[in-house]
């Protein structure tokens, strides 16, 4: 397949980036601030940083994994490829070359990455540079996207570049199979919010602001979502907002291994960026992917073949979020080796 240039590729729109007062003055500890901020499964944020002088270990904090929602850790690994993705968006911003070593030592799930830092460069050959300037901006959208208003053809199409060669696909969904994937949607929910278990993972992430809500709103929220009805409501406002979406999105892998579930966060990543610098919001849909039997589903109704699913999402136009979901401070995620 014939590779565009970056600068075809992304199409930045020249923009002021706001990186905050407490952007390190440290070169490499700036590079796992900008990684800090990816998205991740319900803003479990389960990463940790070990730092080197010229080289990042990225390990997985596992008592951040969700271990109902997520058995296979599907979720956890998506979540650190977005992660990586974003620590190398800013290695490319900061000049300096990188090398990814995945899951170096065999008997080791939990470390996912070495990156190598070659400050002297060369930078990546997919540099990504300008998309650093996306990251603080972006945040999971959770608000009405305007059906009205669907991305144009060939935006759809430059989106479709951002994965890497053959090991990630990105697919769209026809408007035909809009209505079987709401059915598949309301199915997994119906099944997974019945399970009580489930209710109080995802309650007592609520529970610690993962929606960005203040204290006291997270613990109430946490205390509702236990319920069956709050949780059947919420249910069925992510139904509305699939509905009402203009596009639909899935990656997919050749595999279904842990280096397949890293690749396809590192992709989503760079497309929630690529979107963000075009004012076009993206929020990932996990309930369908968490249950075998819907997750296959999935597969089937986007006409994957042999290739697995592994992040479902909607794309279109909306306004900004009012409200940052929280992060973890710099101090909790790094560890000077």
């Amino acid at each position: 397949m014939k590779k565009n240039k970056p600068a075809e590729l992304l199409r930045i729109k020249p923009q002021a980036a706001e990186f905050g007062p407490d952007l390190p003055a440290e070169p490499m500890e700036r590079l796992v601030y900008f990684a800090r901020l990816a998205p991740s499964s319900h803003n479990s944020q389960p990463w940790k940083f070990v730092l080197e002088r010229d080289a990042i270990d990225l390990f997985a904090d596992l008592s951040r994994w969700l271990r109902v929602a997520d058995r296979g850790r599907r979720e956890l690994y998506l979540s650190l490829g977005c992660a990586l993705e974003s620590l190398l968006v800013a290695a490319d911003h900061e000049g300096f070359g990188s090398e990814v070593r995945l899951f170096p030592v065999a008997a080791d799930d939990s470390y996912v990455c070495r990156i190598e830092i070659r400050r002297a460069g060369p930078k990546r050959e997919r540099s990504a540079a300008n998309l650093v300037h996306a990251i603080p901006r972006r945040h999971t959208s959770h608000r009405d996207f305007d059906p009205a208003r669907p991305l144009a053809e060939h935006d759809l199409a430059w989106l479709r570049e951002a994965p890497e060669g053959e090991s990630v696909a990105l697919h769209y969904l026809g408007a035909g199979e809009r209505g079987a994937l709401e059915d598949l949607l309301a199915r997994a929910e119906a099944k997974l919010l019945a399970d009580p278990a489930y209710r109080a993972e995802l309650g007592a992430w609520i529970g610690e602001g993962a929606l960005g809500t203040s204290w006291l709103l997270s613990k109430l929220g946490q205390f509702a979502f236990s319920q069956l009805p709050a949780a059947e409501r919420y249910a069925r406002s992510e139904s509305a907002r699939l509905a009402a979406a203009p596009h639909i999105g899935l990656l997919s892998t050749p595999g279904d291994t842990s280096v397949d579930q890293v690749r396809a966060g590192q992709a989503y990543l760079r497309i929630a960026l690529m979107a963000e610098s075009h004012d076009v919001r993206v929020q990932p849909f996990s309930a369908p992917l968490e249950l075998d039997e819907t997750r296959a589903a999935v597969g089937q109704l986007f006409a994957l073949g042999v290739r697995r699913p592994q992040q479902l999402f909607r794309l279109g136009y909306a306004e900004p979020e009012a409200v940052r979901t929280r992060r973890r401070a710099l101090r909790e995620v790094l560890v000077r080796a």
